[in-house]
This record gives structure tokens, C-alpha cells and sequence, in this order.
């Protein structure tokens, strides 16, 4: 038997890793020339840069996933301060900030009620009568209300109540649309800490790669595909412009729109006529920088109103200079070896990037840390390049947001009803966004392959 996974972000190589241990075959098919997907890494110069994921969440998950395949876990640092969040205004060195120190532990005791009750549907594909299940109907206000509702329950100060909220960004969302119970993030942030892989998330990539060639793995690298060929009610090839790849078991971790795009009709999942809310694109500046800068490894900058940033993003338009909000990677505030700087404004999705809106918010920061970020190096990368890189469905960067209506059962499926050899995997399917989210994909999608065949 084999098994043909095309993707190799971190939800389809640990896909392949785990298919591997009961496959002859596994072969996985990457458009690009490095393993990664949206956790790809590059160098330029002296320079290396982590291009996706920084935050390293729910350890607990990735000690599983090791555990399942017989490895060792990979390295990993806790952050101090888990992350860094000042308000202030566009341009203005005085602001407020926030640690994580001041956290009401009501607060901390009902989120983990939340991370609790989700530890029992994250794990598993959830089904609509999950949704009747006794543990859903006591906890239904959390997926009723909204997290800005929820935090403002428990913080009259709004620069706590806006760090609270932050984190939606990361699962694709907006505090003001993303369900409470999502607020379980802000456990894991604050009390189970944020962490950093060693060598990053680079370092993570390639141990996930040489596991997986080591175990007999096969990567096909710079392989677009671009056809998917259909036997009766299978698929049996899918295919470049200059190469084809058979197998009996297809794994799909490309963006799901583009994926779906390539199917006939009849076997397309993507409901025409639905309108699925996609989460928000991203500009984000790499900076490779000459000194040491007075940073921690995580800071989340508020300036101005912070709702018309939000607004914006919905609206797929530019926010105003003076009301955006933008996070900071320092790597070298925990890893000595590295030297950049990394910039994430969130935008909507059909914007395009603004040099003038980078180079502002590049001052605002010079201002807020007092002191002139000098730079060496500089790529900007915005919509136009997560549709370039990934087929990114209208350059989305994180998927389908985190709503009420697309989580859970309401996530688009793991298995194509009408090919019954074609699976999905990673972050626009069940669990959802995130790097401890695609890994459990892969786990759940795994055991419902080997359950299938069995």
C-alpha cells in the first residue's frame, strides 16, 4: 500500500511519519523547495529567519505525538516573560504594558475549565451529536458569547482585556467575533507558558524531516500539483506539469479551496453559495538587524483604536497608520545566535502590502524601544505572497477562521465523502490553527485512515 501526501507543512510530514509506521510507501509532494509550508525558514547572508510560527503552545500535545512515534521530543526553552503587550499611541514612547503578572486567578481557573473541556473534542473528529453531548450544553455560553465579552466580564482595565483578546489573531479571528471558549489560549499562554523550540521553529521542521526520511519517507520537492486523476470513486494520481504520482491513500495538506479547485464537480466539498470566513492575511517585515535591542522574545503593540484595526481587516482594507496594532518576534531575547526581527501586522485579505504603513510601523517601534533599529536587511511579504507561495485561498494566512459556525463539526471535512481514498489535513480542517492544532490533525486523520482500512 501506499500513501501519497501532498504538503509537507507540519500537518502533512507528521502525517506521512505516523502512515509511515504501518505503510510500505509514503511519498510526500512539496510545490516548494523546502519542507515547512507556512513554517518554512530562510537565510539571507548571515541572517535566518523563522518565516511563520513562533509560538511554541500545549507542549503536552507535541510530548504525545513523539511518544506515539517513539521519539524524543525536541528541545525546547519557556519564555520569560511569556509575552509582552503595550497600548499606546502612534508615534508616543509612554504606554502601558502587561506581563502576564496582574491576571485575575478567577479568571485563570475559568479558562482552564475551558482548556479542559476542550482537551475532550480537540482530540477526536468531532460529529454534530458532539455537539448534544451533556459537557457542550453546560459550557454553551462560551461558545455563544464572544471573547471581548468574556474578558470584559472579568477586566474593567482595557489594556488587560485587549491582551486577553490578542491572541485571536493567531486562530485567524477577531476577539469581537471569536467564540469565549477559545479564551483556553490564554491558559495555556499564561499558565502553562510559551516556549521556544530549539534552533525555532526551522529546527522543528527539520527534525520532523529527518524522522520522517530516516523512517523511509520520500520527498518530492518543487512538485506543483495541478491535476488529480479519478478512477470510479478514487482517486489514483495527481499530478504536475511534468510529473505524475500514483498511490492507493491520498493526504491532502495543500490550502483546501486551491485542493478543492482541482476536483470535477461532483467531488468538490466547498458548498457553493456558503460564505466561509477566512481569517486575516498578514504583512510581515523581516528584518535582519546589526545590535542588540531592548525586547523581549514576544510583543504585541495596541495603538489607538484598536476595534477599527479589527474593522478593517473585515472590510479587506489597509488599517490607518495611527490605529494599527502589530506584533514583534525577538529571537534573540531567548536564542543568542539569532539576529532578526520579525514584524506581523494583520490585514485583510485582499490588501496588498503598503511600504509606507511598514515603514511607519517600523518607526512607531524605534519610538516605543527608544532607540533606532538598524537594519541590514528587509523582506516584506504580504497577501499576494501567501497566494505565490501556498495557493493560499485569497492570501489568507491562518485558513478558516475560528467562528462558531466553522469550529469543531462545522470545520470543513477530514475525508471526502464522495472519494472515499481522499483525506484532509492541517489547519482548515478539525482541530483548526495553530501548530499544536495541525499536529493533532495529523494524529486524528492518521487513526481514521488505519481505522478505514482495517
Amino acid at each position: 500500500m501506499k500513501a501519497v501526501v501532498v504538503g509537507a507543512g507540519i500537518g502533512g510530514i507528521s502525517t506521512a511519519i505516523l502512515l509511515k509506521k504501518v505503510f510500505e510507501e509514503v511519498t510526500v509532494l512539496e510545490k516548494n523547495s523546502i519542507p515547512g509550508g507556512r513554517a518554512r525558514y530562510f537565510s539571507a547572508g548571515e541572517y535566518r529567519f523563522d518565516m511563520g510560527p513562533s509560538w511554541y503552545l500545549m507542549p503536552e500535545i507535541f510530548e504525545e505525538f513523539f511518544s506515539e512515534i517513539g521519539q524524543v521530543s525536541h528541545p525546547i526553552e519557556r519564555i520569560k516573560p511569556p509575552v509582552k503587550v503595550i497600548e499606546s499611541k502612534f508615534l508616543e514612547k509612554q504606554y502601558g504594558e502587561f506581563t502576564g503578572d496582574d491576571i485575575d486567578e478567577r479568571y485563570l481557573y475559568k479558562v482552564k475549565t475551558f482548556y479542559d473541556f476542550s482537551k475532550n473534542f480537540i482530540k477526536k473528529e468531532m460529529t454534530l451529536l458532539d455537539f448534544l453531548n451533556k459537557e457542550v450544553i453546560t459550557n454553551l455560553s462560551a461558545l455563544l458569547n464572544t471573547l471581548d465579552n468574556f474578558n470584559s466580564m472579568y477586566f474593567k482595565d482595557s489594556l488587560i482585556r485587549k491582551a486577553m483578546g490578542f491572541s485571536s489573531v493567531f486562530i485567524g479571528g477577531s476577539p469581537f467575533k471569536v467564540p469565549a471558549v477559545y479564551a483556553m489560549i490564554n491558559y495555556a499562554i499564561y499558565h502553562q507558558g510559551v516556549f521556544y523550540p530549539h534552533k525555532g521553529f526551522e529546527g522543528y521542521v527539520k527534525k520532523l524531516y529527518e524522522i520522517a526520511t530516516k523512517m523511509g519517507v520520500q520527498f518530492k520537492f518543487s512538485f506543483q500539483v495541478n491535476k488529480v486523476k479519478i478512477d470510479g470513486n478514487k482517486v489514483v494520481e495527481v499530478s504536475s506539469d511534468s510529473e505524475k504520482e500514483r498511490g492507493d491513500v491520498f493526504i491532502f495538506n495543500m490550502d483546501y479551496f486551491y485542493a478543492d479547485s482541482l476536483l470535477p464537480e461532483e467531488y468538490k466539498v466547498i458548498i457553493k453559495g456558503r460564505r466561509y470566513k477566512l481569517s486575516p492575511s498578514a504583512i510581515l517585515a523581516y528584518i535582519g538587524i546589526e545590535d542588540k535591542l531592548d525586547l523581549p522574545h514576544h510583543t504585541v503593540v495596541i495603538n489607538g483604536n484598536w476595534r477599527e484595526h479589527f474593522e478593517s481587516i473585515e472590510r479587506n482594507s489597509l488599517p490607518s497608520i495611527e490605529n494599527t496594532s502589530y506584533y514583534v518576534s525577538y529571537r534573540a531575547a531567548t536564542d543568542k545566535e539569532a539576529r532578526d526581527l520579525v514584524i506581523l501586522i494583520p490585514v485583510g485579505t485582499g490588501t496588498s502590502i503598503s511600504k509606507e504603513l511598514v515603514d511607519a510601523i517600523i518607526r512607531d517601534l524605534e519610538v516605543k524601544i527608544g532607540s533606532k533599529i538598524k537594519a541590514n536587511y528587509l523582506r516584506v511579504y504580504g497577501p499576494e505572497d501567501f497566494k505565490r507561495d501556498y495557493n493560499a485561498f485569497e492570501g489568507a494566512a491562518f485558513g478558516l477562521a475560528h467562528t462558531l459556525d466553522q469550529t469543531g463539526p462545522f470545520r470543513l471535512p477530514m475525508k471526502n465523502t464522495k472519494l472515499k481514498n481522499l483525506y484532509y489535513v492541517g489547519q482548515y480542517t478539525q482541530p483548526g490553527i495553530g501548530v499544536p492544532m495541525v499536529t493533532l490533525s495529523a494524529m486524528i486523520v492518521s487513526k481514521k485512515i488505519l481505522n478505514e482500512l482495517s
